[in-house]
């Protein structure tokens, strides 16, 4: 299962099954390395493309953000990406590829890995068994699973048993993922299924479940909070104020690209030829309407990013605003700016609308001016409507 893969154009081939015993590590690291380097890959590409989805909903479950929460995800995910690397690749190229006699033939007698032990030690010795891929693999298979021991009992908050019951799920999965061709993706296995490796696998996470008591670990634990709806409220600082915005403009920038691919997909595929109009203006006018207006008008009078922080648009007497007037808030303040710097291409292609780039750009100015010189952040949007912000627990 998590066997290090040591000849590429054949990953379901297993040592001590068609290869000489007692081979020295030297021509398997960079078999070992590429793995790696996929994981962390995959783990940066996906923390920033969810990494602000992922601290929006911290932030709208606890009410803060941690920089140890954060820590602990982004090693989670790093460590998820590692799992799938170090066990499911190579794939192989086609889907008959592996359709061989004597590739990745399934081993379910328990304890086999100690017969390879046996079988190196009497041709190499001691020390060309401390050096062996047989060794190796099996350590390497103990080695991967104490992660998820350890994020168990630090991040998820479970016990010794849990870590144990944790490696034996992943690891099953695992190799019956293996075991299956990825559940008939692959006509063949094109990676041993090794009973050895599910124990292996679960004594792994049950020994980092272990050590994870050890205070060196202690930093991935979270701060115990109440939730954020149990809190007391907190005045709505400009920070907060910016990190709303920040989750609105990320809700919107990233809807409009999934979008906007997804369009260009279907075109690609055959489908109707798209319009520039849709995609640079329309799309943009939809998603903002989603993102901003619509939950401004809504009960709890706030944008999507502004829930996320807690935050409710209130009117002159510091109650609730009315729905007209936090959804005029919305389109002269972040949501409109938000819009028209959407469709800045649009805008500035035409040539009938000279001046409205730079009109734009210039409220969008004194928006950001007010937000940072005027008592309490109310911004120019706030002025205008005679609207601020409150948290919503008050």
């Amino acid at each position: 299962m998590a066997e290090i893969p040591s000849d590429l154009p054949v990953p379901g081939r297993r040592p001590g099954c068609g290869r000489r015993p007692g081979v020295r590590l030297d021509g398997d690291m960079n078999s070992m390395i590429w793995p790696g380097a996929v994981a962390i890959l995959g783990s940066v590409l996906f923390l920033g493309v969810a990494g602000i989805f992922l601290l929006a909903l911290q932030y709208r479950r606890h009410g803060r953000l941690s920089w140890r929460r954060t820590i602990t995800t982004a090693a989670a995910a790093l460590y998820g990406f590692g799992l799938f690397s170090y066990t499911m690749l190579p794939l192989p190229a086609t889907r008959d590829a592996f359709c061989r006699p004597g590739v990745a033939v399934p081993q379910l007698t328990p304890g086999h890995f100690l017969n390879d032990f046996a079988d190196v030690y009497a041709q190499v010795g001691l020390r060309g068994l401390a050096t062996s891929f047989t060794l190796w693999q099996v350590l390497f298979n103990i080695i991967l699973f104490m992660p998820l021991g350890i994020l168990a009992v630090r991040w998820l908050r479970g016990n010794m048993f849990t870590g144990m019951v944790l490696g034996l799920a992943a690891s099953l999965a695992i190799e019956l993922t293996q075991y299956t061709g990825v559940w008939g993706l692959y006509t063949c296995a094109y990676r041993v299924a090794d009973v050895d490796d599910l124990i292996m696998n679960t004594f792994g996470a049950l020994l980092g479940a272990i050590i994870a008591y050890l205070p060196v670990f202690a930093f991935l634990s979270s701060p115990r909070e109440p939730r954020a709806e149990d809190a007391p409220p907190r005045p709505v600082t400009r920070t907060r104020r910016a990190l709303a915005d920040f989750f609105d403009s990320s809700f919107t920038g990233a809807a409009v690209f999934v979008i906007a691919a997804g369009l260009n997909l279907v075109e690609k595929l055959g489908g109707p030829e798209v319009d520039p109009g849709l995609v640079n203006i329309w799309v943009p006018a939809v998603v903002v309407l989603f993102v901003f207006l619509l939950p401004s008008l809504a009960p709890g009078r706030a944008t999507l990013g502004q829930r996320c922080a807690w935050i409710r648009i209130t009117g002159g007497d510091g109650r609730g605003a009315a729905a007209w007037r936090a959804g005029l808030r919305t389109i002269l303040g972040f949501g409109g700016i938000t819009f028209f710097f959407q469709i800045s291409t649009s805008i500035n292609d035409n040539p009938d609308l000279p001046w409205l780039s730079s009109a734009v750009m210039l409220y969008a100015v004194l928006s950001a001016l007010c937000f940072w010189l005027i008592p309490r952040a109310r911004s120019l949007a706030g002025v205008l409507t005679g609207t601020g912000f409150a948290d919503r627990r008050a």
